[in-house]
């Protein structure tokens, strides 16, 4: 939601004024400590004020603050370039830095096309999407979401790119196993291109797990098999929106990896500077720049502060510390998290707790067995938000997920380096919360 900052107006109530921050703790101006369980927006991965990384930030504005990456380069955007190389599956091997998530999912789009028109193919201009997804703010962006709330106002201004269902196992309605569900739901990108006609589609986007839009979402690794066999057949780019879940969230380095496919095109942000700089980066697949450098096009593309020498010191800093030990401890904080919701399984209004490394989603439902959605009006999501924030914990809520308008979650992504209390903390203060909705709704809670 934007917030607008108005000169002379006061500061919004409604805000706390964060002062000070460290480890997994966010210190108001009253000095009233918060448990940040969200990470910011699943973005400050190290926790707060990480040692070294400022130190870092410092040293580069005392020597280079900035050049214009169109006619220059700096080290620390050639030691990211190399790091992202390196860490990223397959031969995802070039990088095109910008400064959010939203520009590299706009940098992808763009790219996708250039591809396609490179190769002599200046019909595919086409990226389906999927319903309940979201891919950032930008118009390009948004047009290739499916987040209903977020799209409504600027559809528009919006190009009417089509969209598949969402990968929502919660709420599938294919027949049997999990696998062949999987694949059954992939397949329906299939028929909407041969609908279409895949002459006019340049890419498919999706986040591999999901993420503010329908959390911890990650259906049989089929699906993903699948909608790689589907992209390659038919000629379409593959967009990973890693934007979220990248950076070890998932346990893994990448949601990919565990999904054993490897796109196109990546896009990556949040997790890249863990909160310390703007920015973000579209990783490419070596055989998208060859076939650019092939047939000499040039991609019109880029911003005033892409591969800021700043912003490129503290992610090549950041970069450094994300190591198989920390994945490790991602796997074993995660499942430590899922246990202390254990009591959420009792409860009346909780249709399912979904966790995939350290994100936990909690979907809300009116009732267990019919699955259904809350009325919007009744806020649940929120009142559990506000109920756990006046105890010292930050969520993250959200809605929509069902229909656009209907469907209560709540996200837990907290830092990767949260300690085993603070997680206990979280716990505690969410079963507690959703208890006391549940009641204050008229259900029996143990």
């Amino acid at each position: 939601m934007g917030v607008f900052y108005k000169w002379g107006a006061g500061r919004d109530p409604g805000h706390p004024e964060i002062v000070d921050a460290y480890d997994s703790t966010l210190v108001t101006a009253e000095g009233e400590e918060i448990l940040d369980a969200a990470a910011g927006a699943a973005v400050v991965n190290l926790g707060h004020s990480p040692p070294g990384v400022a130190d870092a930030m410092a040293e580069q504005a005392e020597r280079v603050g900035y050049v214009s990456t169109s006619h220059f380069t700096t080290p620390s955007v050639e030691s990211v370039g190399e790091k992202l190389a390196s860490m990223t599956p397959g031969s995802l091997n070039a990088a095109f830095f910008v400064d959010s998530g939203s520009e590299a999912v706009e940098s992808a789009i763009k790219l996708a096309r250039d591809y396609h028109v490179a190769r002599g193919e200046p019909t595919r201009e086409a990226v389906i999407g999927r319903w309940a997804s979201y891919h950032g703010s930008t118009l390009g962006a948004l047009a290739a979401s499916g987040n209903t709330g977020r799209r409504t106002t600027y559809v528009p201004s919006l190009r009417d790119w089509p969209k598949i269902g969402p990968a929502y196992p919660y709420r599938w309605d294919h027949e049997g196993s999990p696998e062949e569900q999987a694949i059954a739901a992939a397949r329906e990108l299939e028929r909407l291109v041969r609908r279409r006609g895949p002459e006019t589609v340049a890419a498919f986007i999706a986040e591999p797990v999901g993420g503010s839009s329908i959390p911890a979402t990650r259906p049989h690794p089929a699906y993903y098999r699948e909608i790689r066999r589907i992209c390659s057949e038919y000629g379409l780019l593959f967009i990973a929106d890693e934007v979220m879940v990248g950076f070890g969230r998932t346990g893994e380095p990448f949601a990919c990896e565990g999904l054993g496919v490897t796109p196109d095109l990546m896009a990556l942000g949040k997790g890249l500077s863990a909160g310390y700089a703007p920015i973000s980066a579209t990783m490419v697949a070596d055989r998208v720049v060859e076939t650019l450098e092939e047939h000499d096009h040039s991609f019109q593309h880029g911003h005033t502060y892409g591969g800021n020498p700043i912003s490129t010191a503290v992610a090549d800093r950041v970069l450094d510390r994300y190591t198989e030990d920390l994945f490790a401890a991602v796997r074993r904080r995660g499942g430590r998290l899922e246990s202390t919701l254990e009591p959420l399984a009792e409860s009346p209004i909780v249709g399912e707790v979904r966790r995939v490394g350290l994100q936990v989603g909690v979907e809300f439902v009116a009732d267990r067995e019919t699955k259904a959605p809350f009325d919007p009006g009744a806020a649940v999501a929120d009142r559990i938000y506000e109920d756990a924030l006046e105890n010292g914990v930050y969520t993250y809520p959200g809605g929509g997920s069902v229909d656009g308008q209907a469907g209560d979650h709540l996200m837990l992504a907290p830092p990767l380096t949260v300690g085993d209390d603070a997680i206990e903390t979280i716990g505690e203060a969410v079963v507690s919360s959703v208890n006391r909705v549940a009641d204050e709704e008229g259900y029996e809670t143990a």
